[in-house]
Formats: C-alpha cells, structure tokens, sequence
C-alpha cells in the first residue's frame, strides 16, 4: 500500500497519543472519525479498537463516525467491534455512539437496535439449560459485560423505505423502549423521515416499560430523552400518540421524558392541546418540552399554561421558539405561569410577542418576588427576536447620530400625550401648527420613524419596565437579599436607547425595591451603544445608574405634561360648559358704580 493511504491513519493516532498524558481516571475518552470518507470500515474499526484498548482504565467512550458514508454494513460492523471490546471490561463499557448521515436505511438502524439489544444471545439464553451451572455463571458473566449505550444518534438517515423493512424497525424500535435496562437515556433521531407510526411505536414502547418495572420504584433509567427534531410528518397526529402513551401510564408521579423535542415536526394546536392535557393528567411525566419551529398559536401556547398552573406542574424548560402564532394573548398566559412558579425556564424567541406580552413578564417577575420565596430562585426568560422596539427596520443610509434617536423618541412620547389629553376636549387642533415631533427627515435618517407611541406601552421594552418602574425617586436604602434571580434576553429587538434607559431604570427598581436581581441581554440592537449593552447585563454600575437617571427624568417630564394637559383639558371643559349658558340667565351680581364725568 502506498504512503497516501496510511497518513489519515497516522493522524489519528497522533491525536491519540498526545491526549494520553491528559487522561486520568475520571476522564471521558472521546473518539472523533466523522468526516473520513476516505477511510475504510476496517480502519476506523482498528483504530477505535487500540484507542481504547490502550485506555483500558476508561470506561466512558464517546465516539463520533458521523459523514463518513459507512452504509447499513460499516455502521454494524463497527458496533459489532465495540460490543466485542466491551468482553475484555471488568466494568460495563458506556458508550455515546454518533453515527449521523452514514446512508444508513431502516433496516441498517434495525441491526443496530437489536445488537444493543442482543436479541441473539437472549436466544441463546433460552437454550441454557437450568441444570448447567457452569453455563449460566458463563452466561451471567457475558451479561455483566455486556456495553451500556447511553447516547445513540442516528440523526439524518433515511428510514422512509419499504413497508417490510419499515415494519421490522418499527418492532424493533418499540422493544428497545421497552427495554429500560438496554434503551439509550438519549435517542435522538432528527430529520429521519419518521411520521405517526414511529411515534405510535415510541409510545407502545413507553407503555410496555412502565409497566414492566414495579409502580413503587423509581430508576434512572425509566425516563427517556427524546429527540425527533426535522420531522414534519410527525405533526398533530404523532404528538397525539406521543401524549396519548402518557396518560396511558397509571403512575402519574413518574419522570417519562426527561426531554421531549418535537421541534420542527410540523405540529399545531392540536398536538400541543394533546400534549397539555398529558401534563394535566401526568404532571410530571416531561421535564423539558422543545416545541419550537411549529405552527402553535396562542390557543396551543395558552392550553400548556393553563395546563401547568392547573395542576400547580414546575416544567424544567419550555421552549416555543419561532411560532408566529404565538403573539400577546398567548405570551400573557406563558407570564402568569411563570408568575406562580410553574416553568422555570421559558424560550419565546422570534414569535409575535408585543407590548401587552411584554408587560405581563413584568408583573409575573413582581408577583413572583412578592411571594418571598424562602429558597433562591433563578429563572431564565429569553424573548429574543421579538418586535419589542420601535426601530423596526435598520437604515445603513445615514450616518447621523444615535442620539437623534433617543431625543426623537422622547419628544414623541410626550407630544403623544399632549395632543391626546387637547383631543378629549375637542382641542386636537391647538398645535396642529406647532410641531412636537421630530423632524420627518431626521427620524428617517436615524430610522427612528415612531408609529407605536399612540399609548404609553407601544414600546414592549418600557412595557416591561412600567410593570416595576415607579415614578418615585430612588431611595439610599439598601437593596433586599437576592433570593430571585433573573436571566432575561432580549436580543434583536429593535430597542433604542430611550428602551435601553428603561431597562436599566427596571434593574435597579427591581433591585432595590423587590429583590430581583436581574441581567438582561440586550446584544444585536444596532442603536444601543456597547457600554448600555454592558450596563445591563450588570458589568457598568456607572453607566446603568446615568440611563436609569434619563428615563426617570423622562418619566417626571411626561408626567409634567400630563398634568399641563389635564389642566388645559379642565380649564377648556369649564369655558365650554360656562358658554352654554345665555347672558341673560347668569346671575351676576349688580354694582352701583359712580362714575365721575370728569374723569
């Protein structure tokens, strides 16, 4: 054989050998062979075969053969050898195996299910006679060797061929679910052309294993991570059959999915309707439910909340990004779940969430602080992506300054209330010839064109804000304990800086009045300056308290104005009501004036 052939070979034990000296007895060993088309079966199997042989005190194997176009025959042979390895352990051998686009089919992934589960040597388990001793302690000593897969992904494989094919990987997929002993912890399995039938088979399985194990126990193993992420056929039908095998289940105290991720499978009201009432049935069967990249609106979003504070649920995660359905209403019902301490940590990003939904995270964040919470609470909210701001588009055409931005915005704000106070007396016309916006090319230059000022709370980030935003000064008190933190994103939404100031104003209100101490992530808003990014997210003390102090002033001007305009409106309201009234019917009193003619 020439040189060429044997340097791919070369380099990876080069790699091996200088990890070595890096390895102890707590490390993990991991073997990356992804990507080496180039590389034969035989020497991916030799070389992952001396790579743990040489590692003989590790018993942890994370191996990667994704994209290296090892077929139904290579995928198997190489499990084949990892499963001979493990008979020369004295301790079971953990194995993550990866083996992602290897032109494996349906019947490819149905060998390797049934060499995990070993279906060959139960058949030859059965064949043991009782009477031979010898035999069953050979047998029990193979058992004890046998290799436990913690990790399988079989990610984007074609499993979508012939019904005979199909049938078999579908049995097969459902006794490995059954089988808590044998069934990966985390089986992921995206984008592999999987519809109703896989799910439907999942959930047998799910039946079969809980059934199986004594209602009073509880292991580790019963609970599944599942990931069927990049199945569009699986839709409302298969989260159906998926809910359904839940509430199948009699012990409704049992952990069934440690994580369940149905994201982009196409999957609506309905199938999140489903999933809902298996919460409500099994409030404890899903710790994290990803369901992201789907066409839930606010009634699939507002059925899983309501789900949760019904049955007074805590889901680990949730996580529905990228549903434009998903929109105030929705958003509102999500925030009163979190208000009484049923998700821990929500993903909302790049949905249709506005001002209202905004504010309602607010109010969630106070009531939950008002509870006193007796242990230390940490929440993770990201609303990223969400058209929060009124910068609704980014203008690379000027280059005028930022701050234009932020004096365009304020003057609004307060001209808007003006004119509405002068319109509910019918004086709507009073400055119709005096400006109290911003320049129309100014805004365009600055593309701060503001078409969301008609009420006080347009703004999602100032909604957010006025939920625990006084107009009271700030006190030199001390701030309360920190028992609730918050992580809150807010990334690319359109916020400019008069948002950004309000933020900062809601980080030290909530510190100091309510004991939150919470971060906010506000990167890849083009307008906020790097300094007001850093302010909020708690690394500029300096900078958070001088945009915290302008929206205060803000807030004292348009309060000013408000009070100006309520005055006018009083004042006009008396004029008017006083002019509907005839000279001769007012009641003046008379006076008897001499007046000197020769004045």
């Amino acid at each position: 054989m020439s040189l060429h052939q044997y340097f791919p070979k070369l380099i990876v034990y080069l790699l091996i050998f200088s990890s070595i000296p890096t390895i102890t007895y707590a490390d993990v060993l991991s073997i990356d062979l992804s990507y080496q088309q180039r590389l034969t079966n035989s020497v991916i199997q030799d070389t992952i075969k001396e790579t743990i042989e040489k590692n003989v005190w590790t018993n942890h194997v994370i191996i990667d053969i994704s994209f290296s176009e090892l077929g139904n025959d290579g995928s198997n042979d190489i499990m084949s050898a990892l499963f001979l390895l493990a008979n020369g352990k004295k301790a079971p051998l953990s194995l993550d195996i990866t083996t992602r686009m290897n032109r494996i089919t349906s019947k490819g992934a149905s060998d390797l299910i049934e060499q995990i589960l070993d279906i060959e040597r139960d058949e030859r388990k059965k064949m043991v006679s009782k009477d031979d001793k010898s035999a069953k302690e050979e047998k029990d000593e193979k058992l004890s060797a046998r290799p436990i897969v913690r990790l399988l992904d079989l990610s984007w494989n074609d499993f979508h061929v012939g019904a005979k094919e199909s049938k078999l990987f579908l049995s097969n997929l459902r006794k490995l679910i059954a089988n808590a002993s044998q069934c990966p912890a985390e089986l992921v399995l995206n984008r592999c052309s999987l519809g109703p039938a896989a799910c439907r088979a999942i959930g047998k399985g799910l039946m079969n294993r809980v059934s199986q194990k004594n209602q009073t126990e509880r292991f580790e193993t019963d609970n599944i991570s599942l990931c069927l992420r990049g199945n569009p056929e699986v839709g409302d039908a298969g989260a159906a059959a998926l809910a359904a095998a839940i509430r199948g289940t009699k012990d409704r105290e049992r952990v069934i999915f440690s994580t369940l991720d149905l994201s982009s499978c196409d999957v609506g009201d309905s199938g999140a309707e489903a999933l809902a009432l298996a919460l409500e049935s099994h409030p404890k069967s899903i710790k994290k439910l990803i369901l992201s990249n789907n066409r839930i609106s606010n009634t699939g979003a507002s059925s899983i909340a309501n789900s949760l504070i019904l049955t007074e649920t805590k889901i680990a995660y949730l996580e529905l990004d990228n549903n434009p359905g998903i929109g105030d209403h929705g958003a509102m019902a999500l925030a009163d779940a979190i208000g009484k301490g049923a998700v821990s940590s929500l993903s909302l990003r790049s949905c249709n969430v506005k001002a209202d939904g905004a504010k309602a995270f607010g109010e969630s964040l106070k009531l939950h602080a008002l509870q006193k919470p007796s242990a230390e609470i940490f929440l993770d909210i990201d609303l990223s992506g969400n058209p929060f701001g009124v910068l609704q588009k980014k203008k690379k055409e000027s280059l005028k300054s930022k701050a234009s931005a932020t004096t365009a915005s304020y003057i609004n704000f307060i001209g808007k209330h003006i004119k509405s106070g002068l319109k509910d007396v019918g004086l709507d016309n009073v400055l119709s010839h005096a400006s109290v916006e911003s320049d129309d090319e100014e805004e365009e230059g600055t593309g701060c064109k503001d078409e969301s000022f008609n009420e006080p709370a347009r703004c999602g980030a100032k909604a957010l804000a006025s939920a625990i935003v006084s107009n009271e000064a700030f006190t030199n008190s001390e701030p309360l304990s920190h028992a609730f933190r918050c992580n809150l994103g807010m990334r690319h939404c359109f916020l400019d800086q008069s948002a950004g100031d309000a933020l900062a104003a809601m980080v030290i209100h909530a510190k100091m009045k309510f004991g939150i101490d919470i971060r906010i992530d506000a990167e890849l808003n083009h307008v906020l300056e790097d300094d007001m990014v850093r302010a909020v997210l708690g690394s500029d003390e300096y900078t958070l308290e001088e945009m915290a102090d302008r929206h205060m002033e803000a807030l004292e001007a348009m309060q000013v104005a408000k009070d100006r305009a309520a005055h006018a409106s009083a004042a006009v309201a008396a004029r008017n009501d006083l002019s509907k009234w005839p000279d001769d019917e007012l009641d003046f009193p008379d006076y008897d004036v001499e007046i000197d003619e020769d004045y």
